[in-house]
């Protein structure tokens, strides 16, 4: 982008930067139904392992919220404490164990095809940015060289692809 525009990488950078912060998340609605996941990435080098979580409304598939971090609780309430804020009629999630003790059991639910919409959006995020391409070594497929070299510029991508 910036051969094309002319202008230097450094410059192209803090205009991702800039832009990302005037972006607005969606209002959440009260009383809906919600989809949460995580997802893996790197950022620096192949041994720094990062989560991005994140949650979608079930009806609309809107990003709702996500947060960067390690895979810990504390990444993950951030997320699930913005859900159950909007009094949340449903929360699908994967069977990690980490979300039994962050949710009421009433309204979490792990069914079997219950995070379809956003295991769908995970294909679709590693598809159009590069930056989350992960390789598991049971695959045995060449590991990627694409990977975020800042957290900043992560958080700045993923909100002008959920948001912009």
């Amino acid at each position: 982008m910036s051969r094309l525009l002319n202008i230097s990488t450094t410059t192209m950078l803090s205009r991702l930067i800039k832009l990302s912060k005037e972006v607005t998340k969606p209002m959440i609605a009260l009383g809906k139904t919600y989809e949460m996941d995580e997802l893996c990435t790197y950022v620096r080098n192949m041994d720094n392992r990062i989560w991005i979580a994140y949650s979608i409304r079930k009806d609309t598939r809107e990003i709702i919220d996500f947060k960067v971090g390690k895979r810990t609780n504390k990444t993950l309430r951030s997320v699930v404490s913005i859900l159950l804020l909007s009094t949340t009629k449903e929360i699908y999630t994967d069977k990690i164990k980490q979300y039994i003790s962050l949710m009421p059991h009433k309204i979490h639910k792990t069914t079997q095809y219950g995070t379809n919409h956003i295991e769908r959006i995970n294909v679709n995020l590693r598809t159009h940015l590069k930056r989350l391409y992960f390789v598991l070594a049971q695959y045995r497929i060449r590991k990627t060289i694409c990977y975020s070299k800042s957290l900043v510029m992560l958080k700045a991508c993923l909100r002008l692809y959920f948001w912009g």
